[in-house]
């Protein structure tokens, strides 16, 4: 498979290291026998930093911005996956600098992908110079570009380390970390690739750089105070102008594109980590969400599921709004068939049923009882599909971080907060290519609300329905309706605590306000 072939080459090359170590340094692997000179060594010597990214964002990234959102919990069965309680502090948002795993382990994620960056590009500095090698430079800073994004986003401030082994000391403003993204991608978005192709799939190309400079601007009220619509527009544009010659494009299949065997073929995914089962393990989101006795009914899989995570069911409400809508055929809901869609499934003489609505046996534990009948309360999401063959809990479905309908939807987004409109586009124009991929009746007109809600139909499961809910002013907002758990509406909750384990480390780290 062509995915598997580009995975090969880019993520296990010369250079391949573990990345668990944030000491680690990628220059000790080389010698002048295997220094970097052509263009597929030097992609091969950055391979490393792409490991350390896709090592948390198909696993403790994705699920904590999902359950730290309206749109998923993961509550506890019989105590099973409880885990002190971290899940349920997700839903409630009130962790505290302790919290382990989530949401504070995306702190050392993040910084050991940067220390990984930083250790590249040492390397690929005093390289010969040679075809790519611009191109490749290019590419890492604006992959370290993207780790300042996240911990700007859900840190606020935090250290900038641009050179290999500087201590992390002083924090870094919020201002100052958007300052260097914006700076650092623009310098680079001309040096990277123009195509969207197996040449460039999982690295940075300028449609990349040009949708997080969108994603960045779209932000800007949030993270600076200041409003750049225009600049987000004017983003979006430079990424839309490579549909004219499919470099981009909306895919024609909205159900497809997250299968486990998609890949470079689809050119709506602008920036994608390609997982694979064998060489890039760490997508997890159907193991969170698939019952434990549904693929041993379907039989033939290999692999078994959790039965942890399920779909809020108000969330679930928002993929009611038009009968036609294809994305609301990736939930598990209900009675549950086999493949033929007539014939009901059923494990041990049960029939396998995944009621809407979520209750607790124990709301002080987060705990929805321990039954066979108690691990199927809730929908589920089916969105990433699984192939029978793979015996993990890893799987290959890429996972998209940036995709165009995203991009479309920014676009109507920036005109309805301000910005001036181009190219003939308006907000319902650009709303209903997305909505009548999805098979849904166009709209004559939309608003902020209706559009955030496209999104959450739209993007649904792809990590990014916290950033939106805070840009929106909605994160505090209950969703909890089948609970009398409340959640914290401290804004101060915009953000995650700096891990308490870090601050202990470095004293000239300074905590967020509300912790």
């Amino acid at each position: 498979m062509i995915k598997r072939l580009f995975s090969s080459i880019a993520l296990v090359g010369m250079l391949m290291i573990g990345c668990s170590d944030l000491d680690v340094d990628v220059l000790s692997d080389i010698t002048p026998d295997n220094f970097p000179k052509t263009e597929e060594q030097l992609k091969a010597a950055s391979g490393a930093i792409y490991t350390a990214f896709a090592s948390n964002y198909g696993g403790s990234w994705w699920l904590t911005s999902e359950i730290s959102s309206d749109a998923a919990i993961l509550p506890a069965n019989g105590g099973n996956w409880y885990d002190g309680g971290m899940y349920m502090q997700c839903a409630l948002h009130s962790w505290t600098p302790l919290t382990g795993g989530r949401p504070g382990g995306q702190w050392a994620w993040l910084y050991n992908t940067i220390n990984t960056c930083n250790s590249v590009y040492e390397l690929l500095a005093v390289a010969d110079e040679s075809e790519g090698k611009e191109t490749s430079i290019a590419e890492l800073r604006v992959m370290r570009a993207l780790c300042y994004f996240y911990l700007m986003d859900i840190y606020g401030g935090a250290p900038l380390v641009t050179k290999f082994g500087d201590a992390i000391k002083i924090r870094n403003s919020r201002q100052e970390l958007f300052d260097f993204v914006e700076r650092e991608v623009l310098e680079c978005a001309p040096l990277l690739n123009a195509g969207n192709d197996i040449n460039t799939y999982g690295r940075p190309n300028q449609a990349t750089a040009y949708t997080l400079l969108a994603k960045l601007y779209l932000n800007a009220q949030v993270y600076t105070g200041t409003p750049r619509w225009n600049e987000a527009l004017q983003m979006c544009d430079k990424v839309m102008a490579f549909e004219a010659d499919n470099t981009v494009a909306l895919h024609g299949d909205y159900l497809s594109m997250f299968h486990y065997d998609n890949g470079p073929a689809i050119k709506e995914f602008i920036f994608a980590v390609p997982y694979d089962e064998n060489n890039l393990t760490g997508f997890t989101p159907s193991r969170f969400f698939l019952g434990r006795y549904t693929l041993q009914a379907l039989g033939g899989y290999q692999f078994g599921a959790s039965s942890c995570l399920r779909v809020n069911p108000a969330y679930y409400d928002l993929f009611t709004e038009d009968p036609n809508d294809v994305r609301e055929q990736t939930f598990m809901k209900e009675q549950l068939y086999r493949e033929d869609g007539v014939t009901p499934l059923q494990f041990q003489g049960n029939l396998l049923y995944h009621p809407k609505e979520i209750t607790f046996v124990n709301e002080a534990t987060f705990d929805v009882g321990d039954t066979d009948a108690d691990f199927y309360k809730g929908y589920r999401s089916n969105k990433f599909t699984v192939s029978k063959s793979q015996p993990t809990t890893s799987h290959s479905n890429d996972l998209p971080v940036f995709r165009y309908a995203d991009v479309l939807l920014m676009k109507a987004e920036a005109i309805l907060r301000g910005a001036g409109p181009t190219n003939g586009d308006t907000p319902v124009s650009l709303v209903n290519r997305v909505r009548e991929r999805a098979g849904c009746t166009p709209w004559a007109s939309v608003d902020l609300n209706s559009l955030l809600d496209e999104r959450g139909r739209e993007l649904c499961y792809e990590a990014w329905r916290r950033n939106d809910l805070i840009r929106f002013g909605k994160y505090e907002d209950e969703f909890m309706s089948f609970s009398t758990l409340r959640k914290n509406t401290d804004p101060a909750y915009r953000l995650f605590p700096i891990p308490q384990t870090e601050i202990d480390k470095n004293a000239e780290l300074v905590q967020n306000p509300g912790y």
